[in-house]
């Protein structure tokens, strides 16, 4: 089928048959909580000019299309009308469980300083410099959000575009219709598994970028154990990055000043120095450093460009009287060990950790994150995450499950009292990780999102204490 034959003329394109105006093509898309296909009758009221069904909806109309796949078509239809966006960009995706956010501002910061004006859509924004078209939106947007904001950078300039592809996006296939020029992959640990049911389903939706896209390379870090399985499915040009990787980390070290980090790559080595902090950015900055060598970047720009960098909400500090205080994002049990982990590395006395989990996410995950915390940490301070429809108590229950030594555990729900508490108890020589949320400004309960961020709590804790 000709999908281009269905654009000409249209005004739009959109899933929701709310936003349906006459001249628009409506694609039925069967979601997690409403099935398109109970508003065609809806849509073709409104003047639709096409609707897209993937079953039958009863219905006879000739404006009524029935494909195999709406995801698909509307993927598709998607770059069509925006003019196919993706095929003039270097749109790089990244996917992985965790350093997603940290290995697109790092490849953002290298293009950027190499003269590649380079957009970046995430968990955090959508930006091109210093414009932003959308704050916490979803970590990867619906195609039709997905292929205009693709488009609307090109139109600003923008010869590269680095994005965070989650396993929900490509099951789901948002970003279908896409041509990347490089595809790339993090790492797997749990997380999802509400929704995804196993590993191995979390892995197969992880994989599809690397088997069912267009892309001219695959980068994988080999030393994960699914990253070393995902060489086998990937196609075309594979480059991998880790101890024995084509880029290969050498050496490492990480403190309060920063990290350094010597590769070698094609017969050289190469020493680099970052302000960022923790044992797993090894591998953040080790990708971004051979999307910069495969860019043709000369090593003294992609120094330049990741000396001083910052990620909000990524092992961010704050500095107490004698102690220090550690915002990060990190909400899986690997995430979460990895930070506490160099955090205890730095600290020169104790660890206090303060999270909680997300409501109406995956529970199995929280016993485990209980057990790493209880593993890692001196203090382990449980309150409030999002809750969301979940009863903060009961979040709580679930984490402890998974800790043995309840005498080192203090429960306090209520998140500004549990971060107060954490920074009262500090001692000299201490750091306190305040871990969950990073960058949010939010907390979400019962359907509202109440303002609240921790590194103005923790500023402000700070500045009455000191």
């Amino acid at each position: 089928m000709d999908l281009k034959a269905f654009i000409e003329g249209v005004q739009g394109i959109t899933a929701d048959s709310r936003e349906v105006k006459p001249g628009y093509v409506f694609v039925a898309v069967e979601g997690t909580q409403v099935d398109g296909h109970n508003f065609v009758l809806d849509a073709l009221q409104k003047g639709a000019k096409w609707v897209f069904v993937e079953k039958d909806v009863g219905l006879k109309d000739e404006r009524i299309v029935k494909v195999d796949s709406t995801r698909k078509v509307l993927g598709f239809l998607s770059s069509i009308f925006y003019g196919e966006p993706s095929k003039r960009l270097k749109v790089i995706g990244i996917t992985g469980t965790n350093g997603k956010t940290t290995s697109t501002h790092i490849v953002e910061a290298i293009l950027n300083k190499a003269g590649i004006k380079t957009g970046l859509i995430g968990t955090i924004y959508y930006r091109l410099g210093e414009k932003v078209y959308e704050y916490e939106g979803r970590t990867t947007p619906d195609p039709t959000k997905w292929h205009s904001t693709l488009k609307a950078m090109e139109d600003e300039g923008a010869k590269a575009v680095v994005c965070e592809v989650s396993s929900h996006a490509l099951h789901q296939e948002r970003v279908w219709g896409t041509q990347f020029y490089m595809v790339a992959f993090t790492n797997l640990s749990q997380d999802h598994l509400d929704y995804h049911g196993s590993m191995e389903n979390y892995f197969r939706a992880k994989a599809t970028l690397f088997t069912d896209y267009e892309y001219s390379y695959a980068l994988i870090n080999s030393d994960d154990e699914w990253g070393k399985k995902l060489l086998s499915m990937a196609k075309g040009n594979i480059k991998t990055y880790g101890k024995d990787g084509d880029l290969k980390i050498l050496d490492f070290s990480t403190g309060f000043e920063g990290t350094r980090l010597k590769v070698s790559y094609e017969g050289k080595s190469y020493d680099f120095y970052s302000n960022l902090r923790g044992s797993f950015q090894a591998y953040n900055l080790s990708l971004g450093i051979l999307v910069g060598f495969l860019f043709g970047i000369s090593s003294d720009t992609i120094q330049e460009a990741i000396k001083n960098l910052y990620v909000p909400g990524r092992f961010e500090t704050y500095g107490g009287k004698d102690f220090m205080v550690v915002v990060d994002y990190a909400h899986t049990p690997d995430a979460l060990e990895k930070v506490l982990q160099t955090a205890k590395n730095l600290a020169k006395n104790g660890l206090i950790v303060v999270f909680g989990a997300g409501g109406n996410r995956d529970r199995t995950k929280r016993p485990l994150m209980g057990k790493v915390a209880e593993k890692v940490a001196d203090l382990v301070i449980l309150t409030s995450d999002n809750p969301r429809f979940e009863e903060p108590i009961q979040i709580i229950e679930d984490i402890l499950q998974g800790i043995e030594r309840k005498d080192r555990v203090i429960v306090e729900l209520d998140r500004k009292r549990a971060i107060e508490l954490a920074i009262d108890m500090a001692k000299e020589g201490d750091i306190v990780v305040v871990a969950g949320k990073g960058h949010e400004d939010y907390q979400e309960i019962k359907g509202v999102r109440y303002p609240f961020k921790d590194s103005e709590v923790i500023k402000e804790v700070l500045s009455v204490r000191l």
